[in-house]
């Protein structure tokens, strides 16, 4: 922990060690030998667990075992305020085996085993004040104890765990119902029970989804359809309300969206042809058009397209973009300075928002969300509701 300063407060070693360099994390099992893989898979975020104050969230694994602790820091040093551990996944041979697919040895928290993603998100998803982590296909109440992990049938019958994915949105998606909703994908393909899914944040019931072959890779959601009631959800090769029914709508990329327009609709990055076959942080959508074209920048991480950060950083309700330059000498912050006919505090005033661009450090930075629903037609008395 360090001080605004710079000066370190405390330094404690993390709870669960590599115990080995991945053997029994599965890291030997598979067809692709990888040490040092998914036993050194690391999240760490920030939540309100008792509602009022900030508790760190530091965790290890989650293709496989899962491990998290959480801390409090309010008297200028650690303490652990829950742990939990879901055992290594048994294997018959772990130089040949599918580790993935099982169970963790805990008889409690064996079932979040493999269920991760490559980030997490945290919000109150039953409605009690506190916030939750939502660690992929489950959810880890706000005490430590398990709120749900999420398994259902493949066409086959069989019961088997939704498992990891790349790609997660945790927000108010339908205006209409109570609680928020979870859009993911999920990488299993056909060892997995959905492609990807609608579901109830609080329970995990599926509203809606669909069995696929194969990893789907990304999903997204906003409101990109003015004349759609509710937040709209895309993955693979179709555009869904928030009540299921298919749209017509041109497909938009799935990088990380933005909300940067004066009419509260929501942009995404890139999802045009690429300037040069990359991607360099344009925005668009698809009523808009292409409302910002970056010079001379880059985005990060490869194929995932990320900014450095996308946050409401200078306090309108509306997002900046950070880029770097394509040289990587210096980073630009992009703003809209475009006349709004809407007044809204700033996105940071918001819990949810607040602690989710606290998790942006997380391997694949995913966009985070208000907790009351953000969009053109947004209902302002629930906003205020909110607070």
């Amino acid at each position: 922990m360090f001080a605004g300063d710079g000066q370190e407060l405390e330094t404690i070693p993390f709870k669960y060690g590599r115990v080995d360099d991945g053997l029994m994390w599965g890291d030997y099992a598979m067809k692709r030998i990888e040490p040092c893989n998914r036993v050194d898979r690391f999240l760490s975020g920030v939540a309100y667990l008792d509602g009022e104050r900030p508790y760190l969230i530091i965790c290890r694994g989650y293709y496989t075992r899962t491990t998290v602790v959480a801390y409090d820091f309010f008297e200028g040093r650690f303490r652990e305020y829950f742990a939990l551990d879901s055992g290594f996944v048994p294997m018959k041979n772990p130089f040949n085996d599918n580790p993935h697919a099982g169970k963790g040895t805990d008889p409690v928290y064996g079932i979040l085993a493999g269920q991760g993603n490559h980030s997490l998100s945290t919000a109150d998803v039953d409605g009690d004040g506190c916030q939750e982590i939502i660690y992929g296909a489950a959810v880890i109440d706000h005490d430590g104890s398990v709120l749900y992990s999420s398994y259902g049938n493949l066409p086959d019958g069989r019961y088997a765990k939704f498992g990891h994915g790349d790609s997660m949105h945790v927000a108010k998606i339908n205006p209409d119902r109570p609680g928020l909703e979870i859009f993911n994908v999920f990488e299993g393909a056909t060892e997995a029970p959905y492609g990807y899914a609608l579901r109830d944040a609080e329970t995990g019931e599926v509203f809606f989804g669909e069995f696929a072959d194969r990893d789907l890779g990304r999903c997204m959601i906003g409101d990109v359809n003015p004349k759609v009631r509710g937040l709209q959800v895309w993955a693979s090769d179709k555009m869904y309300s928030c009540t299921g029914e298919i749209l017509p709508d041109k497909l938009l990329g799935t990088n990380q969206c933005i909300r940067w327009a004066a009419d509260l609709s929501t942009q995404v990055l890139d999802g045009v042809d690429y300037i040069g076959g990359n991607h360099a942080g344009i925005i668009n959508d698809n009523t808009h058009g292409i409302m910002l074209a970056p010079e001379g920048m880059a985005t990060n991480n490869g194929t995932k397209g990320n900014a450095c950060l996308i946050a409401d950083i200078f306090g309108d309700f509306r997002e900046e973009l950070v880029l770097r330059k394509a040289d990587d000498s210096a980073i630009r912050i992009y703003t809209n300075v475009d006349v709004t006919e809407h007044k809204l505090f700033t996105l940071m005033h918001d819990i949810q928002y607040r602690t989710g661009i606290a998790w942006q450090n997380n391997c694949y930075n995913q966009p985070c969300y208000t907790s009351f629903y953000y969009a053109g037609d947004m209902e302002w008395k629930t906003v205020w509701e909110s607070l």
